[in-house]
């Protein structure tokens, strides 16, 4: 049976803000970070509360958020006992918010307590869509942990453009890349359907109209507004559908070379559409919507291709790593992914290459990550974790160095 879930319940427009004056709660906690405070952004959420509204504001979230501030965060919140607690920031904000529920309900479970705190995603950025998602990502020395559940999902996105005004062009490129490459991969992914699809395809489109508009001019209503939009839209289509490689390579590169995920994202695009053979389709699909040259399959792919190179240069992306004289690597992913899953599904073994190269976590650690993880994601397909598993060890072994 699938399924399709749509929450949380999403609150749009100029007057959304209101929405907060209707909390009857007594206590409140706000997650966010220190520039939110500094530019008095946190107003816009403590003005709307009820005067008797007891407010707790957590700003120590810092970029890609590591366990000891959720375990600080956590800490308040124990202390405090917030009937509600409210997301304010971009991705780092929100992904920590939700892991110090995530950790505050395993602590409940334990404790044999049934407690349901009510959560409000306030997105500064658009970019991660994590208002939407079930997901959180916090960093542990140099390794990403990645959460999943649906008790991280908020109750209420509440979307308001009075948070973007200020964005630097390069924050707009960046979070606008993301959006993008979270749309594309939740279209092309194995996992998409018609309904994650209509919001990806959606998503995409948005971006394709509005990007390069709000990217010249933030002041802008309209663009501005589609932007966010198609921000959310694609949190809804990958929460229900998965991202792909794309990603996976931007979140090991980018902590890597210490650069900023859409960017990653968006320097990395490019070549992941035209290795992914899988789904030339797909990407015929997106361009014959987009209106661009797609008479065959094989040139809507390239139309594609030409569209994210032309918006890259438009929104002054970098067309591979900047200045990086590393040493090359090859990997045979083709041959692999057939001897091992039984079809071309290049995928796992570029990861595994990809972790291997950077030695940003160990061959075990990774081996038991990613066993627990398609252990997880395919619990009734045991030869596809078997197929995924010994793509990940020849990887790992056959990784060739040329200089």
């Amino acid at each position: 049976m699938k399924e399709f879930r749509l929450q949380p319940k999403i609150l749009f427009g100029e007057d959304s803000l209101d929405y907060l004056k209707t909390l009857e709660y007594k206590k409140v906690m706000i997650v966010t970070d220190e520039v939110m405070t500094q530019l008095k952004l946190t107003d816009f959420i403590t003005n709307n509360l009820s005067s008797s509204t007891e407010v707790k504001i957590f700003n120590k979230v810092e970029p890609n958020p590591s366990m000891q501030t959720i375990e600080n965060g956590l800490k308040d919140f124990i202390d405090f006992e917030p009937q509600c607690v409210i997301a304010l920031g971009g991705g780092s904000p929100i992904d920590a918010c939700k892991a110090i529920l995530y950790f505050s309900y395993e602590l409940y479970k334990k404790l044999k307590v049934n407690k349901k705190v009510f959560f409000i995603a306030v997105p500064t950025t658009s970019g991660t869509g994590s208002e939407v998602t079930s997901y959180s990502v916090v960093t542990k020395g140099e390794h990403k942990i990645a959460l999943a559940d649906e008790k991280m999902l908020p109750d209420v996105a509440l979307l308001n453009t009075v948070f973007l005004n200020g964005l630097p062009a390069k924050v707009v490129a960046d979070t606008g890349m993301d959006v993008l490459t979270h749309s594309i991969e939740a279209y092309v992914s194995t996992n998409a359907n018609p309904f994650s699809s209509s919001f990806a395809m959606k998503s995409i489109k948005l971006i394709f109209e509005n990007l390069v508009a709000h990217y010249n001019d933030r002041k802008i209503q309209g663009p501005k507004e589609n932007v966010q939009f198609a921000s959310c839209l694609a949190g809804i289509a990958f929460d229900n559908s998965s991202l792909g490689i794309n990603h996976s390579i931007a979140h090991t590169v980018g902590a890597k070379f210490h650069i900023a995920h859409g960017r990653a994202n968006a320097i990395i695009m490019p070549y992941v559409i035209e290795v992914n053979t899988e789904a030339n389709r797909k990407y015929f699909e997106i361009s014959r919507e987009l209106g661009l040259p797609s008479d065959t399959i094989e040139e809507g792919k390239y139309s594609l291709l030409s569209f994210v190179r032309i918006l890259k240069e438009k929104l002054a992306v970098e067309k591979s790593l900047k200045d990086y004289n590393g040493a090359i690597y090859t990997i045979d992913a083709k041959t692999i992914s057939v001897e091992t899953i039984g079809r071309y599904f290049p995928n796992t073994a570029m990861l595994a290459a990809i972790v291997k190269i950077t030695g940003i976590m160990s061959d075990e650690d990774f081996l038991r990550d990613m066993e627990g993880s398609f252990k997880h994601k395919f619990a009734t397909k045991p030869e596809v974790i078997e197929g995924n598993m010994k793509a990940i060890e020849r990887a790992l072994k056959e990784i060739n160095q040329l200089r």
